[in-house]
């Protein structure tokens, strides 16, 4: 007969745990217990306050979920889930300090950046994410872990992104709302291609030309790792792997003859860097208008690139007709805290758009797409922006793919 084992799993929060241990062991004593029971009360008192009101119950109770929750975050993190060290800290510390040490843990996670979109905006308020991540969503310490690593990653690529673009002497309030990896791959390119500082838009033009013919030339792409010998140590993991992304990405655009030259600027545009001169402020309206129309489109007619033109503009941010899905959300979030710029949008087709078609990107900007972003874009009941992407994706060029699928479809 084959011998079964029932496993016992013990859901308790890290805290209970370690202090029913403690307890057990001679580790806490009662005059210590006290101690907690008078500091957890204090702290409820003010958890409660600072969420809603200490004088409801269901307050006091959810204020109790709360810092019970930072309690044990701290303590497993602290003493690697080591209930005997978790035991002694609870009885050579206060029960205050475990709860305001697993806070911190919030607010050092929370002033991270969430994404590696260089000046882009919280996606929640610290209040807001301390209401999740210590009630509706608490973190496991395994949790908070993985998205520590993933937030410090982000922080790692913006810190290279802001090393390279100094070294070519791009100005940090030309990079807000920039994908730090288009700065990394821009500056790859640029010493790849024996350039000193950042291209303008035109120069980076002629700098795909340039590179794209030593490519042709050789059969292959391969940027030599010796363009990086003069990047910090910190920075050099990161900067060689986005190069090794780039032969393998970028090769087979730079490597196919057929390709036109402005086609393969469209590809790169959500890719790259381009800085555009004389403009000290990228997302200043006035500056740009006074631009052509063709130099604003590059080219690019069809609807889904005017539509990620204006909706750029409205959201603040420097135009583009194709963004990323990163850049995309990151519009989502401008524009749920700030509304749309219509008059911005309008503005700039009466100064800059072909006197033939004003009208009727007027229409397409203020009766058909507009109501419907407005809807779709500001409903707060969406929190992962997953509808809010649906419909951009579908009315807009996000990414090189879904502009690939568009052109299918017509």
């Amino acid at each position: 007969m084959t011998s079964q084992r029932i496993a016992v799993v013990d859901k308790r929060p890290f805290f209970e745990k370690a202090l029913c241990f403690g307890v057990q062991h001679d580790i806490v004593n009662a005059a210590k217990c006290q101690a907690i029971i008078a500091d957890g009360a204090k702290g409820t008192l003010q958890v409660a306050d600072h969420f809603g009101t200490s004088h409801l119950y269901s307050d006091l109770e959810n204020a109790r979920t709360r810092i019970v929750n930072l309690v044990s975050l701290y303590l497993e993190d602290s003493c690697g889930a080591d209930l005997e060290k978790a035991a002694c800290s609870l009885r050579e510390n206060t029960f205050l300090f475990h709860s305001r040490s697993g806070n911190d843990m919030l607010k050092k996670l929370h002033a991270m950046p969430e994404s590696t979109v260089y000046g882009d905006m919280k996606g929640q308020s610290l209040k807001d994410f301390q209401n999740e991540r210590t009630l509706t969503n608490p973190f496991s310490l395994a949790a908070y872990r993985k998205e520590l690593k993933r937030r410090q990653g982000n922080a790692a690529i913006i810190a290279a992104a802001l090393w390279l673009a100094d070294d070519m002497g791009i100005a940090r309030s030309s990079l807000e709302f920039v994908s730090a990896e288009a700065v990394i791959r821009t500056a790859i390119l640029v010493r790849f291609g024996g350039n000193e500082q950042g291209a303008s838009r035109s120069q980076f033009a002629k700098l795909v030309e340039a590179v794209r013919s030593t490519v042709l030339a050789s059969g292959k792409m391969r940027i030599p790792k010796t363009v990086l010998d003069d990047v910090p140590d910190e920075h050099r993991e990161i900067v060689d792997r986005i190069r090794r992304e780039m032969e393998k990405q970028d090769a087979p655009s730079m490597l196919n003859p057929a390709m036109a030259l402005d086609v393969l600027m469209n590809i790169f545009e959500s890719r790259y860097f381009m800085r555009e001169t004389g403009l000290e402020d990228l997302d200043s309206f006035d500056a740009f208008v006074s631009k052509e129309w063709h130099q604003a489109t590059g080219g690019k007619e069809d609807p889904y690139s005017r539509l990620t033109l204006f909706m750029c503009l409205a959201a603040g941010v420097k135009p583009k007709t194709t963004v990323s899905d990163v850049e995309a959300r990151a519009m989502v979030r401008r524009v749920r805290k700030n509304g749309f710029d219509s008059d911005a949008v309008c503005a700039f087709i009466m100064q800059s758009a072909p006197f033939e078609i004003k009208q009727d990107l007027l229409a397409l900007w203020r009766e058909e797409f507009l109501p419907e972003a407005r809807e779709r874009l500001l409903d707060e009941s969406d929190k992962t922006c997953a509808r809010a992407m649906q419909f951009l994706d579908e009315n807009c060029n996000i990414g090189t793919k879904a502009s690939k699928a568009k052109k299918l479809r017509k």
